[in-house]
């Protein structure tokens, strides 16, 4: 029905080709208005939008006896080990933490520690974990006497 009235309207008499073109252009520049409009809202929305880390920041808040210092921030990327033994990625020195402690993994949006089944066990907030808990800024994460809170960026 839309051609109808279209074909209609361009075949009146008196109807030339330059009020055809005057409206095809009308409606050219009304679409691009409304794609500009989409694509400042696409843009506001993305710039409001929480920016998503790759690497979970943890503070040492208690060195226990490993090398670490306190207030030394260490930078860990999704699927790190933290451990004793030097196949972890980040190694605690400390004989109360085992060789292969605790994971960190992303998923989503979110920061997930894992126990690898040690000896002592791993805490957030004091609490200990089986499995998998997640991890916040403000959190506090217990590898045997190791503490590290996590730091927003």
């Amino acid at each position: 029905m839309r051609w109808r009235l279209w074909r209609s309207y361009a075949l009146q008499p008196g109807v030339d080709a330059v009020d055809v073109l005057i409206l095809a252009l009308r409606l050219v520049f009304v679409a691009l208005l409304y794609v500009f409009v989409a694509l400042v809202l696409r843009m506001a929305y993305g710039a409001t939008r929480p920016r998503v880390t790759q690497q979970l920041n943890l503070r040492v808040v208690e060195p226990g006896a490993s090398s670490l210092q306190p207030g030394e921030v260490l930078a860990i990327g999704a699927g790190s080990t933290l451990g004793r033994s030097s196949r972890a990625d980040v190694v605690l020195a400390d004989t109360a933490v085992s060789a292969e402690h605790a994971r960190v993994d992303r998923v989503g949006r979110r920061w997930i520690v894992t126990d690898l089944g040690s000896t002592n066990g791993t805490r957030v907030n004091d609490a200990a974990i089986s499995g998998r808990a997640a991890l916040n800024p403000g959190d506090v994460l217990s590898i045997g006497p190791v503490r590290l809170e996590v730091v927003a960026r």
